[in-house]
């Protein structure tokens, strides 16, 4: 026992530390996944930020302003907006849920075409540069999950013959 005592004060103090960290790791959040709300707000804050941003870049004159100003009422006004109450969809059988998302999807897509109309409209209205502005700032590539680079459409590059092993003739 002699060979023990000298560490037990350490393994003592550890001890305490770690139970006094529990409650700490107890609050952590999982930033915007986090399950409180947080990623609709942090996804309103990006898309704001990247609005800004492209408005910065365009340099619009006074005419274009009014345009600008439609083509973001029309990005924020969507059925997307206005979900029903998780406890809402619990209670409906699966045919009732396949019918609501149906709905839903339905007035996405009225909500896109008059998007896309007004999009035109405003598109329209651009300088060939602000329209190089316009297209670079939306077509660059898309992050996927955890910061990779979403799968690319389009023509893929064949992929490399295998190597021989070595020593094989």
């Amino acid at each position: 026992m002699p060979q023990f005592r000298p560490s037990i004060p350490s393994l003592f103090v550890a001890s305490i530390l770690a139970l006094c960290s529990i409650p700490a790791l107890a609050e952590m959040s999982c930033g915007p996944l986090d399950g409180h709300g947080y990623f609709h707000e942090h996804r309103a804050e990006r898309m704001e930020q990247r609005q800004k941003t492209l408005h910065e870049k365009l340099k619009l004159s006074a005419e274009q302003e009014a345009g600008w100003k439609k083509l973001i009422d029309s990005e924020h006004s969507g059925p997307w907006a206005k979900t029903g109450k998780r406890e809402d969809w619990a209670k409906l059988t699966t045919p009732e849920r396949a019918e609501k998302m149906q709905e839903r999807m339905t007035a996405q897509q009225t909500a896109m075409a008059e998007h896309l109309v007004v999009l035109k409209e405003f598109y329209a209205t651009l300088t060939p540069a602000q329209k190089k502005i316009f297209d670079d700032f939306h077509g660059g590539p898309r992050r996927g999950m955890r910061g990779k680079p979403a799968p690319q459409s389009g023509p893929q590059p064949a992929p490399l013959p295998p190597r021989a092993a070595v020593g094989q003739s």
